[in-house]
């Protein structure tokens, strides 16, 4: 029996700390009508897509910029083992484009909204994804950034569909039920956040699997403790950015996690 009741209960004492140390949002936190609209989205999927957020030719450019970025300082670029998922960290301190998009209000209240505590936003991430044989798509396979509620964005730069990279995620897999449930089901617990392809094969069914294809420009708003990825590429190349947003309380201890040699 201990067996199955000690990873749900791991989970849960790490939920209960974690929530002790968060920042409450003011009494007068608002919401418009499309934010609320958006906002009840993404508390019935955990994502909500908004097509056209950045118009193609600015994402040309930006691509453009991070190719520049990772030729004139490839010791900083952070890369996969297979040189397939090339990643800039904090390149919001080298583009001043880019620095719009980590420093968009409308994205970070959204986020605020959903989480219902305070956020900061750690970094925005550049990166670009190369198809390998046998590559891992964006973040390594399948995982989730946490087991509490959180919130990310991520900006599709070129048009990305099934063959370069595309978003998927587990449905409803962020349900606190659900995260239980795969607890006991798979004995995973906090601080093991990674699936195996067999894990997600054998416990999820095919249509639990969201693919989310999108042209450039084209912004994903979601919560991280969805299980999810970056799907491996089976052509081509995809460019995204990512913002890296989490509780106040602990931005200066994802700081500091990020590698020195990495940071810009």
């Amino acid at each position: 029996m201990k067996k199955y009741i000690y990873p749900p209960l791991k989970i849960l004492k790490y939920l209960l700390i974690n929530k002790s140390k968060r920042t409450n949002l003011n009494n007068d936190f608002q919401l418009n009508d499309k934010e609320k609209l958006i906002l009840n989205e993404l508390k019935k999927n955990g994502y909500f897509v908004v097509q056209d957020f950045l118009e193609e030719k600015e994402c040309k450019i930006i691509i453009n910029e991070i190719e520049q970025t990772i030729s004139k300082y490839p010791d900083k670029i952070w890369r996969d083992k297979k040189n397939s998922d090339n990643r800039i960290l904090g390149a919001e301190k080298n583009s001043s484009r880019i620095f719009e998009y980590y420093d968009n209000n409308f994205i970070k209240k959204i986020g605020e909204a959903y989480c219902g505590f305070k956020l900061k936003n750690v970094m925005t991430m550049a990166n670009k994804v190369k198809y390998f044989h046998d590559n891992e798509g964006s973040g390594g396979g399948w995982h989730k950034d946490s087991y509490g509620k959180q919130f990310k964005s991520m900006l599709y730069l070129n048009d990305v569909s099934n063959a370069n990279g595309s978003f998927q995620l587990i449905k409803k897999s962020n349900f606190l039920i659900n995260v239980i449930k795969t607890s006991i089901k798979l004995n995973k617990s906090y601080p093991d956040t990674r699936f195996t392809n067999e894990e997600i094969k054998n416990y999820f069914k095919e249509n639990d699997v969201e693919t989310l294809s999108g042209n450039a420009g084209t912004l994903i708003m979601f919560d991280p403790s969805l299980i999810h990825r970056g799907a491996p590429l089976i052509s081509s190349q995809r460019y995204a950015l990512t913002n890296y947003y989490d509780s106040i309380h602990n931005y200066e201890n994802l700081i500091e996690n990020i590698p020195y040699e990495n940071r810009f």
